[in-house]
């Protein structure tokens, strides 16, 4: 089996649209909810794996075995842009867990729509046995594919080019300035609402401005210039988040 993980972000409809092309058989594309999705984000997925059920391939839409809020509640605050412990409980272990049940020989390749030109020069196209995935086999067949090849995979699709990342966390520890400006009433209002229960703000006062609660940090956002806020260490892509 092949397992595309799908976090529904232009590279990996891209990643999906190339799998069709290229004739791939026996492939699932597995999507992973965090529980922490942007107001309607769930409603693109939803059209997203339609189009994935079209094209022949199976669709799995997992539900992380602890969501967001709650995962915040257990551990008694936020991950930071460096420690990014989120994806591991919210992403990691739910696939790894399904995966044990589905392919207990550890058979399944594992394909993830990295590119070097954003994640780096380092990125090899084959992991023989990567850790993240259960010891199984890992493919990047989008590895060397430039902006241009990209759109013009997404474009086949029918879908609109994205002008963000994938919303599957909104917002993200790893939120920019300009993910923060496009934040939704209600996705403000639960991360307010979350902040008060653990009584800790999501975002390090010390990079946005010393503000302390969602609601002033967005407002600082659409005044401050767009590479202030520029996490160093980027999403934990191991698991599939930011890719």
């Amino acid at each position: 089996m092949y397992l595309i993980r799908s976090n529904y972000s232009n590279n990996s409809l891209a990643l999906v649209q190339w799998a069709h092309e290229q004739g791939l058989k026996n492939v699932t594309v597995c999507y992973v909810d965090t529980g922490w999705a942007a107001e309607g984000w769930l409603d693109y997925v939803a059209k997203c794996e339609a189009y994935v059920a079209q094209l022949g391939f199976r669709v799995k839409h997992l539900k992380s075995r602890m969501p967001f809020a709650e995962l915040m509640n257990v551990k008694n605050g936020f991950p930071s842009a460096r420690f990014q412990w989120c994806s591991l409980h919210l992403k990691g272990i739910s696939l790894l867990q399904w995966l044990e049940e589905v392919d207990p020989e550890e058979q399944t390749q594992v394909l993830l729509a990295k590119r070097r030109v954003e994640h780096g020069k380092g990125i090899p196209e084959f992991i023989d046995c990567c850790e993240f995935h259960g010891d199984r086999k890992v493919w990047h067949p989008l590895v060397d594919c430039s902006d241009r090849e990209r759109e013009a995979l997404i474009l086949r699709t029918g879908f609109p080019l994205l002008s963000t990342l994938s919303k599957e966390c909104a917002p993200c520890i790893n939120s920019r300035v300009t993910d923060l400006r496009q934040l939704s009433a209600l996705d403000i209002e639960k991360t307010e609402e979350l902040e008060e229960d653990l009584e800790t703000p999501m975002f390090n006062p010390e990079q946005c401005g010393n503000i302390e609660n969602i609601v002033d940090v967005v407002a600082w956002a659409k005044q401050a210039d767009d590479e202030v806020l520029n996490p160093a260490f980027g999403c934990s892509f191991s698991f599939g988040c930011g890719v």
